[in-house]
Order: structure tokens, then sequence, then C-alpha cells
């Protein structure tokens, strides 16, 4: 009888045994997919900080409640080099490999595309941003692609244009209806040309168009003098951060200076405007975030000049880019879709990221049957603190998204 008391009590101890490892063993792992080298490294930039601070806080308390078990978040950060193989090399370890539970990627077209196809293929969750929605949505065929495990938020490229045409006829005194293009032959120039050109035009205007050229060009000179032979007023371009240094400064040394200079992606972080100086003041792009946007994160419970704060004040001298923020949303909307989920699962997981209905500190996110979702968009001009001297980025533009907060008047090219 004791042995058979004894035997019980063993089983049992084995079963609860097991039962505890079993809670204590759930861990979801996420591979983050970001350009840390190469000519997007600066949208990479606090990715360490920001997977460090979202994600430590939590694990110190056990993990993350989900169903009746707290789970921990394990993170990788692979590296995308700011190109399209480079992205498709880290997915394919981050998937193949180290077998992730999900990917996250962002990072323009170059960084999110490649991840998204092969969690399509492999049937992984996929959560991306930092690439407008239809340089994601479609292909190089110009079709709309079918996602079914990835899930996308970014501002949308109807929203892009308005912002740049209301800026164009907002500015200061007018100008001659002269645009010069600067788009590059990757996924954003080829997109963002075949919508600005025919919207340009329906304006009225008169567009300089020097064709689509290879990242890294070494020398702007030929479209530069193409652009002053042709009395270019406005220029509008799509830069990654080291041709946007190369053409600034070439134009710079030619003695061109437009009125106005509308230049996406580049523009958007603070490093490579830094590194330009007196170059980079008055410039103007579409701001796809700032501090004064509405929003809140759900797991920080901070606004978005709250993420800057923290951000700041443990990097004295550091700049932010809007990357913070969508890297600090992304999280957000994971561990929200996991904890209605209740359980890791990839199929339960998957529904509850496709039923998203969250607030961010990039606004609302909310995935429409083509599984992405649109963002506020304004426009915004860099300009130097007059106490400081360091660079800002003031919202100088918001009748596309009104609840953007207006902080200064839009200038001159240095005029």
């Amino acid at each position: 009888m004791k042995r058979i008391l004894c035997s019980i009590t063993f089983i049992g101890m084995v079963i609860a045994g097991n039962q505890a490892l079993a809670a204590e063993e759930c861990v979801v792992k996420v591979g983050r997919i970001v350009p840390i080298t190469g000519p997007l490294l600066d949208m990479g930039r606090e990715t360490p900080w920001l997977d460090e601070n979202k994600v430590n806080p939590i694990n110190a308390q056990g993990g993350l409640q989900v169903g009746s078990q707290k789970c921990k978040i394990e993170y990788k950060v692979y590296d995308s080099k700011g190109t399209m193989s480079g992205s498709a090399e880290a997915a394919t370890r981050a998937i193949l490999d180290d077998e992730v539970d999900v990917v996250m990627a962002q990072g323009t077209p170059d960084t999110t595309n490649a991840p998204a196809d092969l969690c399509e293929r492999y049937k992984v969750p996929c959560i991306t941003s930092n690439t407008p929605n239809e340089a994601w949505l479609y292909g190089p065929d110009g079709k709309a692609k079918t996602y079914e495990y990835t899930h996308h938020f970014f501002f949308s490229v109807p929203d892009l244009v308005a912002n740049h045409v209301g800026m164009i006829k907002s500015l200061p005194g007018g100008f001659n209806g002269r645009i010069g293009y600067l788009y590059p032959n990757d996924p954003d120039g080829v997109v963002f040309a075949s919508m600005f050109d025919p919207t340009f035009k329906g304006e009225g205007w008169n567009p300089v168009d020097p064709g689509r050229f290879e990242q890294g060009l070494p020398d702007f000179s030929a479209i530069i003098n193409q652009f002053k032979r042709g009395r270019v007023e406005v220029v509008t371009g799509v830069l990654a951060p080291p041709d946007m240094q190369s053409y600034l400064q070439q134009a710079a040394q030619l003695g061109y200076k437009p009125k106005m200079y509308i230049i996406d992606k580049g523009t958007g972080y603070p490093e490579p405007m830094r590194a330009l100086g007196d170059h980079g003041i008055d410039i103007l792009s579409v701001n796809f975030w700032s501090p004064a946007y509405p929003g809140k994160s759900n797991y920080g419970g901070y606004d978005g000049q709250g993420l800057v704060d923290l951000y700041q004040g443990q990097n004295k001298g550091k700049l932010y880019s809007p990357c913070l923020a969508y890297s600090d949303a992304s999280y957000d909307v994971l561990f929200d879709a996991l904890q209605r989920a209740g359980t890791s699962d990839r199929t339960a997981l998957l529904a509850a990221i496709a039923a998203t209905d969250l607030d961010t500190v990039v606004g609302r996110v909310k995935f429409n049957e083509q599984n992405y979702s649109t963002q506020p968009l304004g426009g915004a001009q860099w300009a130097r603190d007059s106490d400081t001297g360091e660079l800002v980025k003031e919202n100088v533009f918001n009748m596309v998204y009104p609840n953007v907060e207006k902080t200064a008047d839009m200038r001159l090219y240095q005029q």
C-alpha cells in the first residue's frame, strides 16, 4: 500500500512539475528585421534601445499575461543592410534557422517587402511598417499582392501626394510652375513618380524629369544643371540619406538654390540632417510622425512626447527619428494581439492581429481588408532651435490631418 501511495505521489509530482515547466516555458520569439548597416542605417539607430526598454520591463515581471500564463518575449535583431537581398537573407535566417514566432520588419520596401513575401510562403505572422502602404502592397508588376500572414501600417501615397500638392500651393509668393524630380530607380522612386507625375501635370505644373537613377549616384551635376536650365523653382524627391547628402552638397557647390525642396525618406532622420549642416535648414518633407501627433501607448502609458523624453533622457545629445515611434507601436500591436488571442498559437495570433483596433503613439491602428492601416501624415520643415542651435523639425502643414498640431509657418528655402 505504501509503495502504491509513493508511486501515486511520485507521478503527481512529475505531472505537477511538468505543468509548472510548461507554464514557465511560454516564450514568444520575435525576429526584428531592420537596417543596422548600409544606406538606411538611420532607420535602425533606435532599435536596440527600444527593444530593451519595451520588452525588458515586461519580462522582468515574468512576461506578458497571455491567457492563463505569462509569456516571455524573446527578441533578436537581424540586419537587413538596407537592401532587398539583405532583408531576404535576414528573414530566411529568422524564419528557417531560428524559427521565430513573429517577424517585425521596418525601413522602406528594401527591408519590409522581402520578409513579408517569405512570411507568406512559410506562414509566419508578420508586422511591417515604415514603408508607404502602396509600395508595400503592389509588386514590381504593378499588381496588388494578397497578404494573409502580413499586416502593415504606415502612411498612404494619396495622403503623401495631397501633402506635397498642399505644401507647394502654400509656398509663400507662389512659383513658376516648374518642378524638378529626384526619383531613384527603387520601389519608392518608381511608386512616387507614378503617383506624382500625373497629379502635378493635372495641376498645370511643368515637370523637369531627369529620369530614374541608381542609388549611390556619385555625381548629380547633370541633374542639377538640368534643373538650372529648366528654371526649376520646386524640387521634390525621395532619397536615401547618402544620396540626399551628395545631392544637396553638390547643388550648393553649383550655386543652385530653388524656392522649395520637398525631399522624403532621408529627411525623416536627424543624423543625416545634422551631417548636412546649414544645407539642410528649411528643407520640407512629409512628417510621418512627431511628438505632437495624437496617440498613446497602452504598453508604456506614454504619449509621443513621453516616449521622446524617455529616449533622450537616456541618450543625451541624440535626436529621435519617427522610426522610434513605429517600433514602439509594432510591439503594442503584437502585445495587444497576444493578449486578445489568449495564446501564442499562430492561427489564433494571426486572427487577433487582423482584428486589431488599437490606439498607439502613431495613432489608431486598424487593418483593412487588404491588411494595412493608414496612419496620419503632415508636412514638416527643418529649422534650428533659437536657444540651443540644435536641429528641430517643425510641423508646418496639417490640412490633410488637422488634428496634427501645426507648430510653425512655412518658409522659402534659405531666402
